[in-house]
């Protein structure tokens, strides 16, 4: 068993269809499927039921899927806190964004220029869901989170700070039936049908708690924005995004719409009080200076 074995599966797992998890991976059908035979015989039963179309797990398959998710997260969080131990010194600072948001764009021209005034400052990066950067942030392995003002951060206990007002996007194929619009009312959304990942769960919740049931908007979680957008083109579905999400930003194929009229979001930075890593101070500083004074995006 291999990792790239795993990826296979949980791509299958997603997209029901062999071939569709193929062209993910860049890769062959016979390839993706002959893995996925080797995997089934080293584990010694199947984990897909083949006569279903789509695909779905057997009982064995999502008790292997279900497990083989937390072993993964357990894998990245202990390659992250070996890695932190083996640079620990006041010179190291190690920051995550949020998995399913691009945050990276708004903040990257920042840390570049933190890069030029502390050249000494070794910065790690990396791409989380939510959970791992929690855990991260417990065990010391994250000294920097930026994602979303989620109500989780709050309730965990640690620090927030807002950096910046985000324009939430409600994306869709361009064939679309509220395509031809160019601002949308929460009522327009009812009886459709969304692919999210799994923090924008929460973010449909904000969305109409206040205006109508949820029994009326479909949900299906997906496991990374890319399925999202897939299936949004595939079966004519909505999907929420950051504004400066390349994946659909510059395509002729998606239709993208402000919701920022009834409900708004925002860029956070989240930290441990716990934590006495002394570069951690230092950036959120230097990144409330320039956030806060707009010259994020014009420094070069």
């Amino acid at each position: 068993m291999d990792l790239k074995q795993i990826e296979y599966f949980f791509s299958i797992a997603e997209m029901g269809n062999i071939t569709k998890a193929a062209e993910l991976h860049y890769t062959s059908q016979p390839t993706v499927s002959r893995q996925l035979s080797v995997l089934e015989k080293e584990l010694g039963y199947s984990l897909f039921d083949r006569d279903s179309k789509p695909l779905e797990l057997t009982k064995a398959g999502k008790i292997f899927y279900d497990g083989m998710k937390e072993a993964l997260s357990k894998i990245n969080n202990t390659v992250d806190i070996a890695q932190n131990a083996a640079e620990e010194n006041n010179n190291c600072l190690s920051i995550a964004f949020q998995s399913g948001y691009y945050s990276e764009y708004l903040l990257f021209p920042v840390i570049d220029y933190f890069r030029k005034v502390y050249p000494n400052i070794h910065i790690r990066f990396s791409k989380l869901m939510s959970i791992e950067m929690m855990n991260g942030l417990k065990n010391e392995s994250i000294d920097i989170c930026i994602g979303r003002a989620f109500k989780h951060w709050m309730d965990a206990g640690f620090n927030v700070q807002e950096l910046k007002k985000i324009d939430t996007q409600i994306v869709m194929s361009n064939k679309h039936r509220l395509a031809t619009k160019d601002s949308l009312d929460y009522t327009d959304l009812e009886g459709e049908t969304f692919y999210l990942t799994s923090p924008n769960g929460h973010q449909i919740n904000e969305i109409f708690k206040d205006h109508c049931s949820l029994d009326n908007v479909k949900q299906f979680q997906v496991s990374n924005s890319e399925i999202a957008y897939f299936k949004v083109l595939a079966y004519n579905g909505l999907t929420l995004s950051d504004p400066d999400d390349p994946s659909w930003k510059n395509s002729p194929y998606y239709h993208s719409i402000s919701i920022s009229s009834f409900y708004t979001d925002s860029c956070v930075c989240v930290t441990t009080p716990t934590n006495l890593n002394p570069t951690i101070k230092l950036f959120k500083d230097f990144l409330a200076t320039f956030m806060h004074s707009n010259l994020a995006l014009s420094i070069s």
